[in-house]
């Protein structure tokens, strides 16, 4: 056809090629087949390449675009729901570890509420919803979704939607039973997600206050539809004064501030927004993103040492160290929120606080020491060391903080305990003796009690000789020790300048041959 463009199309090195059907040699079966392979944005170009007339027959520009949108809208049925959900999109918390707070900080609507409250909301909505979810499959059976989500008909609907749910809420004595519905519904989204109820996962269930919340949200949503979350500091106060700013919608600006405080949990940013929008509910939320953080270096701890198994989306991998940071931040943070100890909102975090650390004191700390007082010769004290140094730093953050913490929580016997292992390792002539030892020394300096080295320890002498001669890479542990006994060696030397033992001499001379101690005079 005269003035049709090439109808050789290449999207990223995939290459098609659509010439004008034989129905007895090509099918719509054929074209899905070569279709397949190409991404979600290769079929939307081709789309629409299609669209614009890149195929000459004109039956086939209908079939094979039907064919594209059916592959690129996939079995996606709930388009009204979509739509209704769009407004929480910018606020909405799609990961779980708050799901599992004891006290969920304000302004949490998560993915699975947002789903919830749908569902309770829709048998009063059925006429509205049909009517949308109707005209949506329409369009979509001629254009890709996100084209039809995307297109003013939808902002349409979706102001429809919002309105009729408002209408909804603010019924006389809808409360009630839209509550009940939405927590039956929300259990059976949350146990499909595996948040079940029980302690590996328990839920609190949704309350009057979330009822009020999702009231407020609606009011104000269209003040956040669109906007995309912030990535910074800078840009997360650039949005909400940009809010505050546009209309005075202080409660919408409010509810979006909470929103970027749960999604990031990061207090320095929450400072900073309360610093531009200082309000009590973002203090209200600094205490319970502080109980949090407690909570959840609580139920690491626990699983860790005592095995009693947190819920993974609790702490999503982190490490203990990270979670105690974490918490000790939320902890200096609270101050600059205006709560002070002893003020009205102490209590919680006091409380959050105490638990931890009676845990560490109570249950951890003596599990530990269990595992240090039944350490054997022949087995590594590697996997001691991280715990207990990670409860030395954590007992070092609470002292600087002026929270009560024993000064040393190891008990004398522990130190008496790893110096006789110590020795027991030399004289059991292992290969593997000086690491063993090395590992022993910084366990035993970990806990305070630092094994004694001395130069009339001939076994170990021979021990630090023959790795100091064997020319092997040594790491740092075993570095330090060889370092401190050849400085008890060299000093040794230079007080008995006439005489030494020979194993002395002969580990000074390997020490020099490796650049290790003072030159001899």
């Amino acid at each position: 056809m005269a003035g049709r463009p090439n109808r050789s199309t290449t999207i990223q090195g995939a290459s098609l090629q659509i010439s004008a059907p034989d129905p007895a040699a090509d099918s719509l079966d054929k074209v899905k087949a070569i279709l397949a392979p190409l991404d979600r944005a290769q079929k939307s170009k081709l789309f629409e390449l299609v669209q614009a007339g890149h195929l000459e027959d004109d039956q086939m520009t209908i079939e094979v675009g039907r064919l594209i949108v059916a592959m690129l809208n996939g079995p996606r049925t709930e388009h009204a729901r979509r739509i209704w959900t769009g407004w929480f999109d910018p606020v909405m918390l799609r990961t779980d570890a708050l799901m599992l707070a004891e006290a969920r900080p304000p302004g949490c609507m998560h993915v699975v509420d947002a789903g919830a409250w749908w569902f309770a909301l829709l048998p009063h909505l059925r006429e509205l919803a049909g009517r949308v979810q109707a005209d949506i499959a329409a369009r979509a059976s001629e254009h890709p979704l996100d084209a039809v989500l995307a297109s003013p008909a939808a902002a349409d609907w979706a102001e429809e939607l919002r309105a009729g749910s408002l209408a909804v809420l603010r019924r006389r004595g809808a409360a009630g039973p839209l509550l009940a519905t939405a927590n039956a519904e929300r259990a059976t989204l949350l146990r499909k997600r595996g948040l079940g109820n029980g302690r590996m996962g328990g839920v609190a269930p949704l309350s009057m206050g979330d009822l009020a919340m999702l009231d407020a949200m609606l009011e104000h949503a269209a003040l956040w539809k669109g906007t995309v979350r912030p990535r910074d500091t800078i840009g997360i106060l650039h949005s909400v004064s940009g809010m505050i700013g546009s209309g005075g919608e202080a409660d919408g600006a409010q509810l979006y501030a909470l929103s970027l405080v749960n999604a990031s949990r990061d207090p320095d940013q929450a400072l900073a927004l309360y610093g531009l929008f200082p309000n009590s509910s973002l203090a209200e939320a600094a205490v319970g993103h502080a109980q949090f953080a407690w909570q959840g270096l609580r139920q690491k701890l626990e699983d860790l040492h005592l095995g009693r198994p947190a819920p993974p989306q609790l702490t999503a991998g982190e490490t203990a160290e990270r979670l105690a940071e974490r918490a000790f931040r939320w902890y200096d943070a609270l101050q600059g929120f205006g709560i002070e100890r002893g003020g009205r909102n102490w209590a919680a975090v006091s409380t959050a606080v105490g638990r931890t650390t009676g845990l560490v004191e109570g249950e951890v700390v003596p599990v530990l020491s269990h595992r240090l007082l039944t350490l054997n010769a022949t087995a590594s004290a590697q996997p001691l060391i991280e715990p207990v140094r990670f409860i030395n730093s954590f007992n070092h953050r609470l002292r600087r903080r002026g929270i009560a913490a024993s000064s040393n929580p190891w008990l004398p016997a522990i130190g008496e305990h790893l110096a006789a292992l110590f020795r027991q390792i030399g004289v059991y002539g292992r290969d593997d003796a000086l690491p063993a030892m090395a590992r022993l020394c910084e366990l035993a300096e970990e806990t305070g009690y630092p094994i004694e080295v001395t130069a009339i320890d001939k076994t170990l002498l021979a021990i630090v000789e023959s790795a100091l001669r064997d020319g092997r890479e040594l790491n740092g542990g075993e570095n330090r020790l060889i370092e401190r006994v050849v400085t008890v060696a060299t000093e040794e030397r230079r007080k008995c300048r006439w005489w030494v033992s020979g194993e002395l001499v002969s580990l000074l001379d390997a020490a020099q041959q490796r650049g290790i101690g003072p030159t001899p005079a």
